[in-house]
């Protein structure tokens, strides 16, 4: 008989939208199963909320201002086993309040959706057998999602699979399931979107620009001059949380009625359904949901890391074109809105896509049946630690 009461802890950080859309995604998953039910946690936001905020700053400043240095970083700490006393301590940050989490919920597995695996840390420090799995949400590997006490791995591909275990995850552990991604974009609602595009492509041409705090921003003005100089373009402008942007944008274009600015929004599939074309950053969730309803893609100026690896595996399926520079991006917008109907390139690919979430809930449920529970006795908490003497003294909790 199955246990209907499986209690999942997932966590995430909000580095970017990405990772904490994929744990949503991953609750819904898990709850629809009716087999269980599951809680976010953010580990590293809870331990250091001030650190954390700082970060993220620093994050969405590089990205946006300086993409080369973020690019060293990424690259840099890719040289960083998660063996070594400076994986040990990134790993180990917020496990604390981890640990405490782990004491009040007693769950039956751990799923990690961002490259600090406290609960894997956990695990090599104490010993505690609780099942633990890692669900990338890029296209490609980095060192900081490798640790050995992980149970699965859920990927997006088989080349992914295979580069992750070239870089030595234990290649059983891996399985591919594609990247979790809003129920909006899977199954019946998938054909809707795909039927209210081609609707929308009958009455005129829209770009959606995606123009928040860490993508086009500081030229977001520029190319939608540019692309108003099409007569058959109007231009869907996405803010996101950036208010600054937001103000500038509808000052700007306050008087022109081929230009909708907006600020943040929480159903994007409703203007991605509208949209001939995207100008956007290249996310492993955005990428995956554009893919799934055959939203043609220019992604501007990747970001070296991980958004340049994965633009570059989409430019290989045909789903997407890489622009350096506004002319390029100009000319690669003109092609994509050229190109209409079941032709275009990328148009009926996201057809038949599986559900990740259902994969993934499916699989670790699956897992749980199989294995014997957990002892699930108290972890010791250490004493409050702050960022500066985990650093220096990494072998703790």
């Amino acid at each position: 008989m199955k246990t209907t009461d499986r209690r999942i802890l997932i966590l995430y950080a909000k580095f970017g939208d990405g990772h904490y859309q994929a744990a949503q995604a991953l609750k819904r998953g898990f709850e629809e199963t009716g087999l269980a039910r599951a809680v976010l946690f953010d580990p590293f936001g809870e331990a250091y909320p001030t650190l954390n905020r700082w970060c993220q700053a620093v994050y969405y400043f590089s990205t946006s201002h300086l993409p080369a240095a973020y690019g060293f970083g990424y690259s840099l700490t890719d040289r960083i086993p998660s063996s070594s006393p400076v994986g040990e301590w990134l790993h180990s940050l917020g496990s604390a309040k981890l640990a405490g989490m782990l004491n009040r919920l007693q769950p039956d597995a751990v799923v990690q959706t961002f490259p600090l695996l406290a609960m894997s840390h956990l695990r090599r420090r104490t010993g505690l057998r609780l099942p633990t799995f890692t669900v990338l949400t890029d296209y490609v590997p980095h060192s900081r999602w490798i640790h050995e006490e992980t149970d699965r791995y859920f990927v997006a591909t088989e080349e992914l699979g295979r580069q992750l275990a070239d870089a030595g995850a234990r290649e059983e552990a891996i399985r591919v399931s594609g990247i979790p991604i809003r129920r909006a974009f899977i199954g019946g609602a998938l054909r809707d979107r795909i039927k209210e595009r081609e609707a929308a492509e009958r009455a005129g041409k829209f770009v959606l620009v995606m123009a928040g705090a860490y993508g086009v921003s500081g030229e977001a003005g520029m190319l939608t001059r540019e692309l108003l100089k099409r007569e058959d373009c109007s231009v869907l402008l996405v803010c996101g949380k950036n208010a600054k942007l937001e103000q500038q944008m509808r000052a700007r274009f306050a008087r022109e009625s081929k230009v909708r600015v907006f600020g943040f929004v929480e159903r994007i599939d409703r203007l991605m359904a509208k949209a001939s074309c995207m100008i956007t950053k290249a996310g492993g969730i955005t990428l995956s949901e554009a893919a799934s309803i055959g939203l043609p893609v220019v992604v501007y100026r990747p970001i070296p890391g991980q958004e340049h690896g994965n633009a570059l595996y989409w430019e290989r399926q045909g789903k997407l074109t890489i622009a350096r520079d506004p002319d390029e991006l100009l000319e690669q917008t003109a092609r994509w809105l050229a190109a209409s109907g079941e032709d275009a390139p990328g148009r009926a690919s996201g057809r038949g896509l599986p559900s990740a979430t259902e994969v993934i809930a499916d699989e670790i449920l699956a897992y749980l049946e199989r294995s014997a529970a957990p002892s699930l006795e108290l972890i010791p908490r250490p004493g409050r630690r702050n960022w500066l003497k985990a650093l220096l003294h990494p072998n703790g909790i």
